[in-house]
């Protein structure tokens, strides 16, 4: 196993909002309920063995020694994350439940002002050098360069810029019109992992909460939702909201499926959906579109195979088809006449959550979603994604593109 890699290489503080001191926790309490809950999961017990498992002590080991005093909540919570770090398991968290801001206070100015005096405010980690500087500096990247400027909605703009390690990144505010973030604030951290996959720790737009979520591609200039100012290419996601699934007759030769979930939360649309697709699929070529499909039930994937086993199936997928929809895609693979196009998936596929608890800590700051099914056999791609076959260009339309390979067959 690699050895830890700190999330993040600073150390941070957090407070509840007040002046007087900095909020703490009984984070050895928490870390004993913590580890309790990891030892339960199949990831824990085909990974942590040997070798392996005297690391896995050795730093539940050291963490402890340094609970020995009340931590505050962020820096508890950096500790918490570093035993579920030397597990290679995308589907487990662990999250801070404290919210770091209230909504009352981001959605009044004379209470924002007087929160930015707080010592909750004045420690949050921030850009210590000339700000424009950096700004003028990220305005000359060109569109194919990682580091530049990203936009987030309509609220802000963020520099991305390289840590000093030239591996990982920072992400900076550099403006922004909510008025509980001050420019210069730093809003998140992507430590590299593999590929072009990152993990990102970041605070929320909105409570200011620090978060981790793992495994995020950055390529076509987006990180999860931030998105290059100057690449207007957005063809790895579909240009239209389709909630569950659709078909469509594309021409005589070909016909399309798409599929945004197999979520046991539509089984009655995704049911409905077999039944009246089953007897439609008569082309021979048939484009399976599952680009950010977040997974699910096999039951409701599973029976297409049948249905496409003798048709050419093409495959695309984007970094934010997961879980099952990667699982359905290695599956579709088996077919000798399927062909895997688009972009590298997101890699949660090894393990997953049959149940999906989510348990709080004693403290009450923090809660673990543990897994509790066991994919071992697909292990290889946690963490990495599946790699297609053929690349698509993020500049045309992906169905287009598609159709152009058919046509070339």
């Amino acid at each position: 196993m690699k050895k830890l890699v700190l999330i993040i290489g600073i150390s941070l503080f957090s407070s509840s909002f007040t002046n007087a001191q900095i909020e703490t926790c009984d984070c050895k309490m928490d870390l004993d309920f913590i580890i309790e809950k990891i030892r339960k999961m199949p990831s824990y017990k085909k990974q942590i063995k040997g070798q392996n498992a005297e690391e896995f002590e050795k730093l539940y080991s050291d963490l402890s020694s340094k609970m020995n005093i009340p931590i505050s909540i962020e820096s508890c919570y950096k500790m918490l994350l570093q035993p579920m770090a030397l597990i290679n398991d995308i589907h487990a968290s662990i999250k801070v439940n404290t919210e770091f801001l209230s909504n009352a206070i981001r959605k009044d100015k004379e209470k924002s002002q007087t929160f930015k005096t707080s010592k909750r405010f004045k420690s949050h980690p921030k850009f210590n050098k000339d700000l424009s500087l950096l700004k003028a500096e990220l305005k000359k990247k060109l569109a194919t360069e990682k580091e530049g400027i990203y936009l987030l909605g309509k609220h802000e703009k963020i520099g991305i810029y390289y840590d000093t390690n030239k591996k990982d990144f920072i992400g900076v505010l550099l403006e922004s019109n909510l008025i509980h973030w001050e420019l210069g604030e730093i809003r998140f951290y992507l430590k590299h992992t593999n590929g072009n996959k990152y993990n990102m720790y970041f605070y929320d737009i909105d409570t200011r909460t620090p978060r981790l979520v793992k495994s995020l591609s950055f390529e076509n200039g987006r990180i999860w939702n931030y998105k290059k100012q100057g690449n207007p290419f957005n063809n790895e996601l579909l240009s239209e909201n389709i909630e569950v699934a659709t078909f469509k007759q594309i021409n005589e030769n070909t016909q399309y499926l798409y599929f945004a979930t197999f979520s046991n939360n539509k089984r009655r649309e995704l049911k409905a959906f077999i039944e009246d697709t089953k007897t439609k699929l008569t082309a021979d070529n048939i484009i399976i579109d599952l680009r950010s499909n977040n997974g699910g039930n096999s039951k409701y994937s599973d029976p297409f195979l049948k249905l496409l086993k003798d048709k050419n199936v093409y495959v695309i997928t984007n970094c934010f088809t997961g879980s099952n929809g990667e699982q359905f895609t290695l599956k579709l693979l088996r077919n000798k006449k399927a062909i895997h196009l688009g972009q590298t998936t997101r890699g949660i596929i090894a393990y997953g959550m049959n149940y999906g608890y989510s348990y709080a800590t004693p403290s009450g700051h923090f809660e673990i979603t543990p897994t509790d099914m066991n994919f071992h056999k697909y292990i290889a791609y946690e963490g990495k994604g599946i790699i297609p076959e053929v690349q698509l260009d993020f500049e045309t339309d992906w169905i287009e593109q598609t159709l152009d390979i058919i046509n070339s067959y």
